[in-house]
């Protein structure tokens, strides 16, 4: 029995009518159930040390600077000496700020971060369903998409990243701009421009994407109904203007950051469509099934068979034309779009090259997107693009539920809309507790008490992006001094640099460029390197160090160790640079280029977007050649460097002689070292290494790493160029360098 058609602007009814505050209190019943045990323990437990203590270090920091430094929340004391260090990463802005009086009444940036990640979660599953209610969809369906898009298996498992999860403006944006296009009232221009704004405050990942799906919608409309569409979009000129001037603040530090360090990315790798079908090993209905997934990149994109059965239905409803009561935007035309604009998503999330449960079948679409589309060129995880793809889902998925009902089953309706989002429910993959207000060590309240330019906290954790380098920020929200620690999206390339100083630490050379780099006072973690507690000890009774104070014992809440011991570096002898090559620099196309691993002809071919790259931790027998079909008169040799690039701790340049026999005639030393961090020190966009030798006739030369030497990040060079200097050219070479200097 078919039900009878409803008032124009009268939803049908299907099972339960919740109202908002029904709504609310079954979207945080899921809410507990889908961060736990994260939510059991919200004032000490995060996702785990790496992006949530980022987060948390971003709420936290966000809160003091509001009241102590509000025009200038970019300049975090991470990263030091990198200005504006905030804007190497997503900013997190607004959540932060909605939350920042739970930071001033608690002092617990983690309690406030989890209420950030619940209300994100919040708006998102609210923002659908008002989206869903506006189309005319029932109360029960509303609720059921708001459930799916709040609440899905990724859109847990990105709770780690506050930022990422923070995307419930999208569905508010699509409604007042469907809103625009139904009635071009002006209205719905300013408050789809608003929202975009609000997005955008949020988290720069879905600005773009919010702009995206307004630029693919309104390009559908003016294909539908160019007569009407045109005017009305239009309409959104001067909002879109308001809203860019608003949001120029934020951009401009960005900007100037990118073009500071040189911002640039090859198009990254996206998800393998098998992700669509995988799930973690916490889902309580299926367990782990699909491919293997991870916490961060390479996720598990489950979409729900149910919820695909549902958005299967909503499209075979489409032949049915069953328009009833959805007078505002009939489904016959949004039921398609839908369709479309989630698998667009869905493919561009699948980056830079579409692979199918591990098989490559061709480029991606998203090469497009990375090329022609201002600022996705800057994106790092193209498959959070199936965040606003599952909006779509969902919102099929609601519709499916509706035509269930009408056809005369809405038990079903009711029973199948409660399972969709059961498919997806599991505990959060990983967890971790970290210290809390007093719990925190005590050595940090006794760093905001002391005067210090910078500080490094030793042993560090690794020269590259190392995550666990969020406790370090996080504990210096008790302080709020200069740290050369950080964990960003773009690091710049002093910092691992100044990492590779602090593990050297404290050696003479290495306390010579901590100082150089504005460092006058070390952490030392005992009890966590043994041989460094020796070394540091042989320091202070050399004088190089000044011990000024020193904490063990239960009332010290040492963290990972045995005490926590803080000096300041006292007297060192300067490091002098190693002097720059003279002459002139070329790399040529007629040179033979070789390499142990990689494709070393790019490092040759004049261009700094092309990098020959060694992608992993060095094993000890890697080496980069360029031989010459003619000699050279060298006078050093040159490696052109990016933000992003990296080298072995310990290496050697050898030159080929005219005779064939390969000979050392640099090392990278102390020497280079201080000669690289001066360089970024007065350049950071134009870093580069530079080895001065005796002009002499060579016919080839080659990088190579020496014992003892190491990188995790690998071997990663733009360009190596050779120094020719014709009129100091020594005929008879000088004898060959045998060891380092």
């Amino acid at each position: 029995m078919t039900a009878a058609p409803s008032p124009p602007d009268v939803a049908p009814a299907v099972g339960p009518q919740p109202r908002a505050a029904l709504a609310l209190a079954l979207y945080l019943v899921l809410a507990v159930g889908a961060f736990h045990p994260q939510s059991r323990r919200p004032a000490d437990t995060i996702g785990y040390v790496g992006d949530s203590l980022a987060c948390v270090y971003l709420v936290g920091w966000y809160a003091h600077q509001v009241v102590h430094d509000p025009l200038h929340p970019f300049d975090q004391n991470i990263l030091h000496p990198t200005r504006a260090a905030g804007a190497l990463a997503e900013h997190q802005l607004l959540p932060s700020l909605l939350v920042a009086p739970v930071v001033w009444v608690t002092g617990n940036a983690v309690l406030a971060y989890n209420v950030a990640v619940l209300l994100g979660s919040l708006l998102a599953a609210f923002g659908t369903r008002a989206l869903a209610l506006r189309l005319r969809l029932s109360p029960w369906a509303a609720w059921v998409a708001g459930a799916l898009y709040a609440f899905h298996t990724y859109q847990v498992n990105e709770a780690p990243r506050l930022q990422i999860l923070f995307h419930g403006f999208l569905p508010l944006v699509l409604l007042h701009l469907l809103a625009l296009l139904k009635t071009g009232a002006s209205r719905h221009a300013w408050w789809t421009a608003g929202l975009l704004l609000l997005q955008g405050l949020s988290c720069n990942y879905h600005l773009l994407y919010g702009a995206l799906l307004v630029a693919c919608t309104g390009v559908i409309a003016l294909a539908i109904a160019p007569r009407v569409a045109a005017p009305r979009l239009l309409r959104l000129a001067l909002p879109g203007v308001v809203a860019a001037a608003l949001f120029l603040p934020v951009a401009w530090p960005y900007v100037a950051a990118a073009r500071t360090h040189g911002f640039d990315r090859d198009v990254p790798a996206g998800v393998d469509l098998g992700h669509y079908v995988s799930t973690p090993a916490t889902n309580v209905v299926y367990g782990a099934m699909g491919m293997p997934v991870r916490v961060q990149q390479q996720g598990p994109h489950f979409v729900g068979f149910v919820t695909l059965a549902l958005a299967l239905v909503a499209l075979c409803g489409l032949a049915l034309r069953d328009d009833a009561g959805a007078s505002w935007f009939p489904p016959r035309r949004w039921v398609p779009l839908a369709a479309l604009l989630a698998l667009m998503l869905v493919a561009l999330s699948l980056g830079r090259d579409v692979l199918v449960f591990g098989r490559e079948l061709g480029p991606g679409p998203y090469r497009l997107l990375h090329r022609f589309v201002p600022g996705f060129a800057f994106i790092r995880i193209p498959e959070r693009l199936a965040l606003p793809a599952f909006l779509f889902v969902a919102l099929l998925a609601a519709r499916g539920l509706d035509l269930l009902s009408r056809r005369g089953a809405p038990l079903v309706a009711l029973v199948v809309g409660a399972l969709a989002p059961v498919e997806h429910f599991g505990s959060v993959a990983l967890t971790e507790r970290v210290p809390v207000g007093r719990q925190r060590p005590e050595v940090y309240r006794f760093l905001a008490t002391e005067p210090v330019r910078a500080l490094a906290e030793l042993p560090v954790h690794g020269e590259s992006l190392v995550r666990k380098e969020t406790l370090e920020e996080y504990f210096s929200l008790v302080h709020h001094r200069p740290i050369i620690h950080g964990y960003v999206s773009y690091p710049p390339l002093v910092t691992p640099l100044l990492r590779r100083l602090a593990v050297r630490a404290p050696e003479e050379t290495a306390l010579s460029g901590l100082a150089r780099a504005g460092v006058d006072t070390l952490v030392v973690h005992a009890g966590r390197a043994p041989d460094l507690d020796a070394r540091v000890a042989q320091a202070a009774a050399a004088g190089r160090l000044m011990r000024l104070s020193r904490f063990a014992g239960d009332a010290a809440h040492v963290f990972e160790g045995t005490a926590d011991e803080v000096y300041r570096i006292a007297s060192v002898t300067p490091v002098a640079a190693a002097p720059w090559p003279a002459g002139t620099y070329a790399s040529r196309a007629d040179w033979t280029y070789r390499a142990k691993a990689g494709e070393p002809e790019r490092a040759g071919d004049g261009r700094m977007d092309t990098v020959w790259r060694v992608a992993r931790a060095l094993r000890g027998d890697e080496f980069f050649e360029a031989t010459f079909p003619r000699a050279v008169c060298a006078s050093g040799v040159v490696l052109q460097l990016r933000r992003d690039s990296a080298f072995p701790t310990r290496f050697k340049v050898a030159g080929r002689r005219q005779d064939g026999e390969w000979v050392p005639i640099a090392f990278y030393d102390a020497a280079h070292e201080r000669q690289l961090l001066e360089r970024l020190l007065g350049s950071p966009r134009d870093p580069a290494l530079g080895f001065a030798v005796a002009a002499q006739p060579l016919t080839g030369v080659r990088l190579m790493v020496e014992p003892g030497g190491e990188s995790f990040e690998g071997w990663s060079i733009p360009e190596v160029q050779v120094a020719s200097d014709d009129a100091r050219c020594v005929r008879t070479a000088p004898r060959a360098l045998t060891s380092r200097p």
